[in-house]
């Protein structure tokens, strides 16, 4: 298995059984800290929200005021064709989007 360079183990997303992933992140929840976001990194998150309400995605959801992260995992975003375009046209997914049970993507 592949590791990061402080050693955490990394899995190949193309070989991982999602079902047991969000499982893993359900179970481990209380057990994440999120450090608290900078004023910048809230800022970047902020111009992010609203850039993609600006491109099509009217119910993107408001940044964490603690952590800056968005939780846009169960908005659908790569299915849909607003949600795809706003991603390209807003620079992607900030380092504060999370996916699914808040783990930082």
């Amino acid at each position: 298995m592949k590791e990061t360079d402080s050693g955490i183990p990394v899995v190949d997303s193309s070989k991982a059984d999602l079902t047991k992933v969000k499982e893993a992140e359900a179970a481990c929840e209380s057990r994440r800290s999120v450090p608290p976001a900078t004023p910048e990194e809230l800022a970047a998150a902020k111009t992010f929200t609203a850039c993609m309400r600006a491109n099509g995605v009217a119910n993107f959801p408001d940044p964490d005021p603690k952590t800056a992260q968005h939780d846009m995992e169960e908005l659908g975003l790569k299915e849909s064709p607003e949600g795809g375009n706003a991603l390209k046209k807003c620079g992607g997914r900030p380092q504060s989007v999370t996916s699914g049970q808040g783990a930082t993507g």
